[in-house]
């Protein structure tokens, strides 16, 4: 046994170097160790989209590095390998063959078949892409850069997990006059350590809670504050107040779209009057994938979608001179697409918002009051980007709905 563990940890190293080398050249942003009745397979996300480590080009896993793999990963991570019945976090900073380092979060989860792991692989530089790199276009440009130039209020970025939401925010940041201005930040985890820029990771287990930071934070002479996420009703109130208070709040919240962002925060107990008064921008994004430029192909509408583009307020005949396209798959791309862009909703609060909210507040009267105002959705935007080839119909419906007359 004491010559066997030896070469089954070489075995488990040599494995694991390979998987994340696949994965780093492929962009992946995470890998799936998962376990099944006769081994452990890997599964990495690559834009948005999980597929097997195989399909990428890595060596399936040997069924006898099964154990041994995971517990190499939880040793590197600082882990607990003798508790596999509770879940467990940890974070690693992996050597490269190159001599660099990867820096890698990691969390486990029992099943009925084994130990999951799932290890982010982050970002290992300060530098974040220019908010005009991230898909807005010119008009949503203008409204949040004149929303970050308010000298108090409340920016509210919403969507999904996964959506992009940090890296809007860390972009937003750095078009700041940093050098003049005290930013601070709460975040769980901190994903990308900027300069000029104050942040806090969050602890629950010594006591630093989102609540007790932005207290703290309150006290350190903030002008503008990031908070990670609204998650409840004391978070939302302490945003929404400090918003009040001479302060420019940042934050996000789970919603799908930018209206029902203000029926969330009413649902949580926030008075609507201190939203109208307090809210300066909302916007709702999601990440599509880029088609790939190389292999890309033109298709023709189908007469649902067709309906579709002339409900949600596009007009088919701009497909006369520019057809909208499919995936198809080539060496250069995974399943027809390379890389990701943003989607966007920007919601102002204007006086027919604001009475809206006030007089009603359920989120069929604020998406009605929020189009008055000249607000698009999420699906116009996403028609946009079909229209212009940039992403295709079946990657468009898996994160938007495109609602068709009756």
């Amino acid at each position: 046994m004491n010559y066997i563990l030896p070469a089954l940890q070489l075995g488990a190293a040599d494995t694991w170097q390979r998987l994340l080398q696949v994965a780093m050249e492929h962009r992946a942003s995470d890998i799936h160790l998962e376990p099944h009745a006769s081994g452990l397979t890997a599964r990495v996300r690559i834009d948005g989209v999980l597929v097997a480590a195989t399909h990428i080009g890595a060596a399936p896993i040997d069924a006898a590095l099964k154990d041994s793999l995971r517990s190499y990963i939880k040793i590197s991570a600082s882990m607990d390998i003798a508790q596999q019945r509770l879940p467990q976090d940890g974070h690693w900073l992996a050597k490269l063959p190159n001599n660099g380092t990867q820096d890698c979060r990691i969390a486990s989860m029992p099943t009925a078949m084994g130990e999951k792991l799932v290890i982010r692989l982050l970002a290992n530089n300060s530098q974040c892409t220019p908010l005009a790199q991230l898909g807005y276009n010119t008009a949503q440009l203008a409204t949040l850069h004149s929303s970050l130039r308010a000298p108090h209020g409340l920016i509210l970025m919403t969507g999904p997990t996964g959506c992009g939401k940090t890296t809007s925010i860390y972009s937003a940041l750095q078009t700041l006059d940093l050098a003049h201005i005290n930013v601070c930040t709460i975040e769980d985890p901190v994903e990308l350590l900027l300069t000029q820029v104050h942040q806090i990771q969050v602890n629950e287990t010594a006591g630093l809670s989102f609540t007790a930071a932005l207290r703290a934070i309150l006290r350190q002479d903030p002008d503008v504050i990031v908070v990670g996420e609204i998650r409840d009703k004391t978070s939302a109130h302490m945003a929404v107040q400090a918003a009040q208070t001479g302060h420019l709040v940042i934050s996000t919240l789970h919603a799908n779209n930018a209206p029902q962002a203000i029926t969330r925060l009413i649902h949580m107990g926030v008075a609507a009057v201190d939203l109208t008064s307090s809210i300066q921008l909302i916007t709702a994004q999601r990440l599509l994938r880029e088609l790939c430029p190389m292999c890309k192909e033109p298709t023709a509408l189908t007469p649902l979608q067709a309906q579709a583009w002339h409900h949600n307020g596009l007009a088919v005949p701009e497909f006369v001179y520019q057809p909208p396209h499919k995936p198809t798959e080539c060496l250069a791309c995974i399943n027809g697409y390379m890389g990701r862009f943003g989607i966007y909703q920007m919601l102002a609060m204007t006086t027919t918002l604001g009475q809206a909210c006030l007089h009603h507040g359920d989120e069929q009267s604020l998406q009605t009051a929020a189009t008055q105002s000249g607000t698009h959705t999420l699906a116009h935007n996403a028609l946009q980007r079909i229209s212009q080839g940039s992403t295709s119909w079946q990657e468009a419906l898996r994160h938007v709905t495109l609602e068709v007359a009756q």
